[in-house]
């Protein structure tokens, strides 16, 4: 039988995360492709209140502000749903149903930005730690400091860089990565971009 769409999104070794380029972005959205171009879903920011509408038109508090991510395959059907409160530096994932994934949260530290993953009990999982100063390149390690994933930012063009806030990733996963780590890979490319680069033009 033919893996259905969010299967195959979730199987997939390696994912680039391009960000919808807009002069005046009022709502986080995201194409997700596969290594070859091919489209394999979408990201949309869902439940937007009208005050955070406000906000994100009167200053740059894009870090600050409350978001709910929803992850859907090429269908529009929903794999995974990422909630960021007000004010927080940490993202809860999980699946369209309602049960709990995980969480990613980024470490208060000086030197090289860290996030750490949870599993749904609060146990950790693993840990996101940038390569260098500059945190374009990340390492996502798992429980026992194996390397089961990589978040790296591509660099999107001089105008796309200097005139919009729009980012893309690629993830790359092993093979023998598992969930809840899998999912929480791919969600950690949203974390850095929500928590760390939003404003990073």
């Amino acid at each position: 039988m033919a893996p259905s769409g969010s299967q195959r999104l979730l199987n997939e070794s390696t994912l680039i995360v391009r960000q919808k380029t807009k002069l005046f972005e009022l709502r986080n959205e995201y194409g997700i492709f596969d290594a070859q171009g091919r489209r394999l879903g979408s990201i949309a920011q869902v439940r937007q209140s009208l005050l955070t509408v406000l906000t994100r038109v009167a200053g740059d508090w894009d870090v600050a502000l409350p978001v709910t991510l929803e992850v859907r395959d090429a269908g529009g059907g929903p794999v995974l749903l990422l909630r960021k409160p007000w004010f927080r530096r940490t993202m809860w994932v999980e699946r369209p149903d309602g049960a709990q994934v995980g969480s990613i949260g980024k470490q208060v530290r000086m030197g090289r930005a860290r996030f750490t993953l949870w599993d749904p009990t609060g146990i950790e999982v693993g840990e996101v730690r940038a390569e260098n100063w500059r945190a374009k390149d990340f390492a996502v390690l798992g429980t026992h400091g194996q390397e089961v994933a990589r978040v790296a930012k591509q660099w999107g063009g001089l105008a796309r860089e200097m005139f919009t806030d729009a980012d893309h990733y690629v993830v790359r996963l092993e093979p023998s990565t598992m969930e809840p780590v899998r999912s929480l890979a791919l969600s950690a490319a949203l974390a850095i971009d929500l928590i760390m680069k939003q404003k990073d033009t």
